[in-house]
């Protein structure tokens, strides 16, 4: 599975550097001890744009989950999301990313800072909380 997430990862990277040449590609990736994550920010002079995806690489099965993308205090700007009555088979999971107005050129430099808190319950009724954090490709 994680051959498909990064199959995936650069066929979006290809399509948004063709598309956008005027653009700046920032392609970041994360993983922690149950979750792996990639996300690719497209910086232009007049859009910045961030796509991403979060994979369950964990043992057991899912039933519901929430992250929150935490950006250094300078963004003002935050992500997240959830989801309940995961399917056994669903271990993808597509991320809201989005990225400041303010101070987007800096974010090369702060790729270190970004993480994502990952919260999630199994059908047994465990919880856990992971963080991921990020670096560049």
């Amino acid at each position: 599975m994680g051959g498909k997430l990064i199959s995936t990862f650069v066929l979006l990277t290809l399509l948004f550097t063709v598309g956008c040449s005027d653009q700046k590609v920032i392609n970041v990736h994360g993983e922690s001890q149950n979750w792996s994550s990639r996300i690719a920010y497209e910086i232009g002079e007049h859009e910045q744009v961030g796509k991403g995806e979060m994979e369950y690489i964990g043992s057991e099965q899912l039933k519901s989950l929430s992250y929150e993308i935490n950006y250094p205090e300078t963004f003002s700007v935050g992500g997240s999301g959830n989801r309940r009555n995961i399917k056994e088979e669903e271990t993808n999971f597509q991320l809201s990313v989005s990225l400041p107005d303010d101070n987007v050129d800096v974010l090369p430099d702060k790729v270190e800072d970004i993480t994502i808190t990952v919260m999630w319950e199994t059908v047994a009724d465990e919880s856990f909380e992971e963080t991921i954090e990020f670096s560049s490709e």
